[in-house]
């Protein structure tokens, strides 16, 4: 009869000290909670992509106006930032900069800024064109606000 008592007395035992730690981890959370309220994470810009998904748990002053975070953010936010410096730099040019939404004579200007030898029309969005293909031929359609309204490109 003792090794029964026993077995029943550990398993009681048991059960008590799993139900102990679930409580004692509940209060441990609900306390950093309280602690650490609901932080607002900075917005960045779209161009950045979104930050790192893993970072240090050190706690450091971010650049700019970004507030404190970890040391692994904040070299992600140098690094962008100094992207953004260099990229100011160096325009892109056409065809890879997108002239949706620019004036129409603005988006020509554009095109042949990035290069001087093609034929650039600006044409209505609606307006009958030929559909042979030209490699030194540029045409821009824009709407009836003169905004361009799609990406040009050669042909």
């Amino acid at each position: 009869m003792q090794p029964a008592r026993l077995a029943i007395a550990l398993s009681s035992l048991l059960l008590i000290a799993t139900f102990a730690i679930s409580i004692a981890r509940a209060a441990s959370a609900e306390i950093h909670a309280r602690a650490e309220p609901d932080i607002m994470r900075p917005s960045f810009p779209a161009h950045w992509g979104p930050p790192p998904r893993r970072e240090t748990r050190d706690l450091v002053q971010l650049p700019g106006d970004y507030g404190r975070g970890s040391g692994t953010l904040r070299k992600w936010i140098l690094e962008k930032m100094a992207e953004d410096d260099s990229g100011a730099a160096s325009e892109k040019k056409w065809p890879e900069k997108d002239l949706v939404g620019m004036m129409g004579e603005d988006a020509k200007a554009a095109v042949l800024a990035g290069n001087s030898g093609l034929t650039v029309h600006v044409l209505p969005q609606d307006s009958m064109v030929t559909m042979d293909y030209r490699e030194d031929r540029v045409r821009i359609f824009v709407g009836d606000d003169g905004k361009v309204v799609r990406q040009p490109k050669i042909g």
